[in-house]
């Protein structure tokens, strides 16, 4: 059954003025509690996840980690920003990225002058972007779900829609964690909204702005633009490229 988030998605914060960020008190987690998935998009307009209180609720285990005995958690990078889930149950087919080791960046399969067969890497099963820091879950985490969210109560995913913050990591079709218990920091991923729609975008000061991740799309300066209220922080997008649906 989903949580009731009534309490928790009624009260959006202005983005132009936040210096009280109302605090929501950390309650008991129930190991792997689900959170609810909206069942609408987040683009350049969407609907308020406040309105999609039906929304079915998810573990993120069952839909990115799809078999222990198969899949590893291997960072990309050393700056722990990026996680891989790879999956030794799959073969490689044409579009696959394969990792090949930690000294090597992942490759477009097939790669030139590769041929099938065993030592041709790993296909990578999904790709997890973090936008705040969690402590290093090594190859095995006990459950992805809860080395993401802290705070169930006060969380959410949803889709997002379209390609402006591919330049973050978030592309079509991705999974975004969204806590709306966290203060704003200069540089946090938000899902902002105003009387026009919602969107996902960087969120930078001095002068406040909205920022996208691709340059086909402006900067919003929120002094010059309605009045947007943070519904939420991203915590990381997860892009599921192998695997079952």
């Amino acid at each position: 059954m989903a949580p009731d988030c009534r309490s928790v998605l009624s009260a959006p914060r202005c983005l132009t003025c936040w210096g009280y960020l109302p605090k929501i008190l950390d309650m008991c987690t129930v190991f792997s509690n689900p959170v609810p998935l909206l069942p609408v998009a987040v683009s350049a307009g969407f609907p308020s996840p406040a309105a999609a209180y039906a929304a079915r609720p998810l573990v993120l285990d069952d839909w990115l980690w799809p078999s222990r005995a198969s899949c590893q958690l291997v960072p990309l990078g050393g700056h722990g920003r990026v996680h891989l889930v790879l999956d030794r149950s799959l073969q490689p087919v044409a579009g696959d990225r394969v990792w090949v080791g930690a000294d090597a960046e992942p490759l477009q399969w097939p790669p030139a002058g590769a041929e099938t067969g065993e030592g041709t890497g790993v296909v990578i099963a999904a790709t997890i972007a973090l936008y705040r820091r969690r402590p290093d879950p090594g190859p095995a985490p006990g459950s992805i779900h809860d080395w993401l969210i802290r705070r169930p109560h006060a969380s959410y995913l949803v889709r997002a829609e379209g390609h402006s913050m591919t330049g973050f990591g978030i592309h079509h079709g991705s999974l975004l964690v969204v806590d709306r218990s966290c203060e704003l920091h200069d540089g946090d991923i938000v899902i902002a909204g105003s009387e026009e729609g919602f969107l996902v975008k960087q969120y930078r000061g001095n002068p406040p702005r909205l920022l996208a991740g691709h340059g086909d799309y402006p900067d919003i300066v929120l002094a010059r633009s309605p009045q947007f209220d943070l519904d939420g922080v991203v915590i990381a997008s997860l892009t599921r490229h192998r695997g079952k649906p």
